[in-house]
């Protein structure tokens, strides 16, 4: 059937489902006896990951994260596992390259071969381990984003495009982890609940990778968080010190201007009595004292540190 693929050496059995659909999964499900909630949850809509232990199988969701490079925003995809000690059943959107590269690496003779020994846990752990490694360009690319803005918050003037990478920045971080924090979860379950026969106790050096890796970039993505919030910060600060200094600008204009203006209009009311105004030099005396008043008023700014 179309979307699905089938690798079958050494007794174990590796059933990869790109793009799934009801009916191939139906399928899928009666071939390998799946339960119907199992199989309902595998369709395309994104689940919390998951951990459940069946009668014949263990069923994880786990989501990994996907860079889009055109919008430049993290998203994320499914992918669901049915684990015995026999078989391994993928079920993906087929958006992770990763899986079909090593599906294609297990077709190979020999090379293919030595995924193929005791059980399916294996053939589990050495998936996830690519995909893990998959995940560290992405942790890479976010930290040159950080890198890049760190330089510029603090030598350009900050304006709306530097608001919008910060915040691209930190949407990224908070879906990254969003995406990955079932992961340690999931796994933990899977090593204390299985019974013998996924034998795990011989794949502890896997296990050990396991955790490490997850323990590696969940601390990277703290790290990020932690910077990103820093950023944001800073950007808001100065954003708001430059915002305090336009209105301080604009305070004493103000106020020296509006006097002025005042004095102005005083003179040019048209009242009998109003000195200066039939004055030969009356238009250069109200100039004159316009101009000293507004000198008195920047001396006086001047004194009080206000400028």
């Amino acid at each position: 059937m179309k979307n699905i693929n089938e690798i079958q050496k050494n007794g174990l059995l590796w059933v990869n489902v790109s793009k799934p659909e009801e009916k191939v999964l139906l399928a899928v499900q009666k071939k390998f006896q799946l339960a119907d909630q199992d199989v309902k949850e595998s369709l395309p809509s994104f689940q919390r990951p998951k951990f459940v232990k069946r009668d014949g199988y263990y069923f994880m969701v786990l989501h990994f994260p996907v860079f889009n490079k055109i919008t430049r925003r993290l998203g994320f995809t499914e992918v669901d596992f049915f684990l015995n000690g026999q078989s391994l059943i993928t079920v993906h959107d087929d958006s992770l390259p990763e899986i079909g590269i090593f599906f294609k690496e297990c077709q190979k003779g020999v090379v293919g071969g030595q995924y193929f020994q005791g059980t399916a846990a294996k053939l589990f752990f050495e998936l996830l381990g690519r995909l893990w490694e998959a995940i560290v360009p992405i942790l890479l690319h976010i930290n040159d984003d950080i890198n890049w803005v760190e330089k510029v918050v603090f030598t350009e003037v900050p304006d709306r495009k530097m608001a919008e990478e910060i915040l691209r920045l930190k949407t990224n971080v908070v879906t990254f982890r969003r995406t990955v924090q079932g992961h340690k979860t999931v796994l933990e379950r899977l090593i204390t609940s299985s019974g013998r026969e996924l034998s795990l106790q011989s794949y502890q050096g896997y296990i050990n990778s396991t955790r490490e890796h997850v323990n590696e970039i969940w601390h990277t993505l703290e790290s990020q968080k932690e910077s990103v919030d820093a950023l944001h910060e800073t950007n808001e600060s100065v954003v708001s010190l430059r915002m305090n200094e336009i209105m301080r600008t604009l305070t004493i204009i103000t106020v020296i201007t509006v006097p002025l203006t005042l004095v102005a209009a005083l003179f040019s009311i048209n009242a009998t009595g109003t000195p200066i105004i039939f004055d030969s030099f009356g238009f250069w005396k109200i100039v004159g004292l316009t101009a000293i008043g507004a000198l008195l008023m920047f001396l006086i700014f001047k004194k009080k540190r206000w400028m």
